[in-house]
């Protein structure tokens, strides 16, 4: 007897969902019921907005249903939405919500143990499988949402989970009015403040709720320029402020201290006259204060463009503080964009490095001033975070306010993630704006965390 193959027939958004719709043998459909793991995260959110038909709602034992409000969603361990408003049967309720792909997951939970849930009002679900008791043996009213959803929301759902795009919404993101577009990025630029704010009181609690000891090292891992980020906060944590104090009257002292440390003049026998002075240098404050310096494997030069050799930061950011013990103060002074960009022109960095990028190799002349991009990457990415977080720390909306307008007052970004989503028909207007895409980009975009992002909501409700 010839073996039976049977066909499956999926719906078109199956992935995730209802797996098959029917089971084909000869041409006789028999229908079947399957099912993939829903993500409750997709319910959290039908319920939230109310992606259902809401007309003539019952729950499964017959009485009428109208949802007041929602309820708040809720993160934390407990009821999925808190505080809801419901009228059951003519009678208002208020109290939780617990959504599940199914009632029998209620006791698979143990909710059914658990005096936690006894406050839970509606129990809401994709398919009721089973009728379902509270830990006080009461009965709970179930709404199921199987037959009710948007059609349009689990299919665009899919497509955002299991597209291989560059983000999710790739070829739907220029549909989201621009209105909603701006009011979702002005969110992410807080958002990306907020972000910033905790490492920095991270720093602040390490310096004892030092300013600028926290500022020291904040522009120090900005001066990395990513490549070298860590290995510039490894820098000055071995070298104290303290320390540079008390040699501000020479800058030779200085620039010995900051080259010593980076562990740039151990080992070496220089040609050059002045790393030689450092040298010398170097080894008497390292003497006097018992200083240990890094290991310079750390520094990056390997695919680096000479004017972002470490090296060269190194003296650029030496020559803002013999500009300035006081870094923090400064910027926070500083009034206006001007001010602040004045703060970083006309360093006073040695002259070896104009014929220089690294020690004892000569090079064509060059400029050793911080370019004007590189300027700007400082302001956006140190100068603003700190002003921000201070104005936070002192509850001042002076200094937040500043921040912002700071941002809004720079060019935006100019790099590869930007210049996809302009490519998208998403541009930054300035740099409020593409600091608030790269936080989309990474905290929503690249995992997949549609159902919480603005641009996101906007496609899957609206999408009919």
């Amino acid at each position: 007897m010839r073996q039976l193959k049977p066909r499956l027939t999926m719906l078109p958004w199956c992935r995730g969902l209802t797996i098959i719709k029917y089971i084909s043998i000869f041409g006789h459909r028999l229908p079947i019921t399957g099912y993939m793991a829903l993500s409750e995260d997709i319910l959290h959110f039908i319920w939230k907005y109310r992606l259902f038909a809401l007309q003539n709602l019952c729950t499964q034992s017959g009485n009428s249903v109208r949802v007041i409000h929602a309820g708040t969603h809720n993160h934390d361990a407990g009821p999925d939405f808190l505080s809801a408003r419901l009228v059951i049967d003519e009678v208002a309720w208020g109290g939780n919500i617990e959504i599940h792909i199914r009632s029998s997951d209620w006791d698979r939970h143990r909710h059914h143990h658990d005096k936690a849930y006894n406050n839970v009002i509606m129990h809401v679900v994709y398919e009721h499988d089973k009728t379902v008791y509270r830990e006080d043996g009461t009965l709970l009213e179930t709404l199921e949402l199987k037959q009710r959803i948007s059609a349009s929301v689990l299919p665009k759902y899919r497509e955002f989970m299991s597209g291989m795009w560059w983000i999710p919404c790739e070829k739907q993101i220029h549909n989201v009015p621009s209105f909603h577009l701006s009011q979702w990025l002005s969110r992410l630029l807080m958002e990306r403040f907020e972000y910033k704010i905790s490492i920095i009181n991270a720093l602040l609690d390490q310096q004892r709720g030092s300013w600028e000891d926290t500022c020291y090292i904040w522009m120090a891992r900005s001066f990395g320029f990513k490549v070298n980020s860590d290995a510039f906060e490894q820098l000055v944590r071995c070298l104290p402020q303290s320390v540079i104090a008390k040699h501000m009257h020479s800058a030779l002292a200085v620039e010995a201290l900051f080259f010593g440390q980076a562990g740039m003049l151990e080992g070496q026998m220089f040609d050059d006259e002045y790393p030689q002075a450092l040298q010398r240098e170097y080894a008497h404050l390292r003497r006097l204060h018992s200083l240990q310096p890094m290991n310079v494997a750390v520094w990056r030069f390997m695919r680096t463009r000479p004017g972002n050799f470490p090296t060269i930061r190194i003296a650029q950011f030496t020559a803002l503080y013999l500009r300035s013990t006081q870094l923090f103060a400064a910027i926070t002074d500083a009034r206006g964009t001007r001010s602040l960009k004045a703060f970083f022109d006309d360093l006073p960095i040695n002259p070896y490095w104009l014929t220089r990028y690294r020690f004892d190799r000569p090079s064509s002349p060059h400029g050793t001033q911080l370019g004007e991009s590189s300027v700007d990457t400082l302001l956006i990415n140190a100068v603003a975070g700190i002003i921000f977080a201070y104005g936070k720390y002192i509850g001042k909306e002076t200094y937040i306010y500043r921040a912002i307008a700071l941002l809004e007052d720079l060019k935006a970004e100019n790099n590869a993630v930007l210049k996809r989503f302009s490519a998208l028909g998403v541009r930054a207007s300035h740099a409020a704006e593409s600091q608030a895409l790269l936080q989309m980009k990474t905290f929503y975009c690249d995992r997949k965390k549609c159902l919480d992002c603005g641009v996101g909501l906007q496609l899957i409700k609206h999408n009919e």
